[in-house]
């Protein structure tokens, strides 16, 4: 079934241009067919009316949850050539809330401005991943951020990867076990650039009430260390 994100009005969905052309002209929407269209978290069961102007009835609102409870977000250091879309799609995929793409000491790639296009990209590729995989809600891509500003995010739980400063090594899957009201709350994990956390900042986050974390024995690129901290969030608030 198809999916879109739209706007519920008077009994009647609205999708935008570029999903009104995807309807018609790439599926071929027939009358009588149903498609979903979410609005502010909530999915809609909708049948095609009419074709020519094209109408879409609202039978009702779908039942199945596609949201976590709580809300996880993801702060990760600005990475080379393509990773940054590949941690926005596959995130956007396994469930996270929003995106905090942020500049620190080590951070490789320097941004252009706050709005370049670079970020619209990265923008685009959360939408289209919340339609492909049939979420209700669209994740957010937060404007380039400071480590600084990262650091005093208002979440409920804050967790850093870095294997330097964790508890005894404690793993980020056996902190979160530890936590059993953690699926109601909003979680922050911060994961550093392809060059690291350097020591100041590591203590600096801690200092600010991040939990930090072991994300296991092996070395994983910035990339990798992002999606796997993903599906453990997926794992455990799901």
């Amino acid at each position: 079934m198809q999916h879109y994100l739209g706007r519920i009005e008077n009994g009647l969905a609205f999708l935008e241009e570029s999903d009104l052309h995807h309807l018609l002209h790439v599926k071929r929407a027939k009358i009588g067919e149903e498609i979903e269209v979410s609005q502010e978290g909530i999915t809609y069961l909708c049948t095609v009316e009419s074709i020519d102007p094209l109408r879409l009835l609202v039978k009702g609102e779908r039942e199945d949850a596609r949201e976590w409870t709580g809300k996880a977000s993801l702060a990760f250091g600005i990475l080379k050539g393509d990773h940054n879309e590949l941690v926005v799609q596959k995130g956007t995929e396994i469930g996270l809330s929003a995106f905090y793409p942020f500049l620190s000491s080590r951070t490789v790639v320097k941004k252009e401005g706050p709005e370049d296009s670079k970020l619209l990209r990265l923008r685009k590729i959360a939408c289209e991943a919340t339609k492909q995989c049939r979420r209700a809600i669209t994740p957010e891509v937060m404007s380039y951020k400071t480590l600084e500003s990262i650091l005093s995010l208002p979440y409920e739980a804050k967790f850093i990867a870095y294997e330097g400063e964790a508890i005894h090594g404690k793993g980020f899957a056996d902190v979160l076990r530890e936590m059993p009201e953690i699926k109601e709350k909003s979680v922050l994990v911060l994961i550093g650039p392809e060059g690291g956390f350097s020591k100041e900042e590591a203590k600096e986050a801690v200092n600010a009430g991040f939990i930090p974390v072991s994300l296991g024995k092996r070395i994983l690129r910035a990339e990798t260390a992002a999606l796997y901290v993903a599906s453990i969030l997926q794992t455990v608030m799901e």
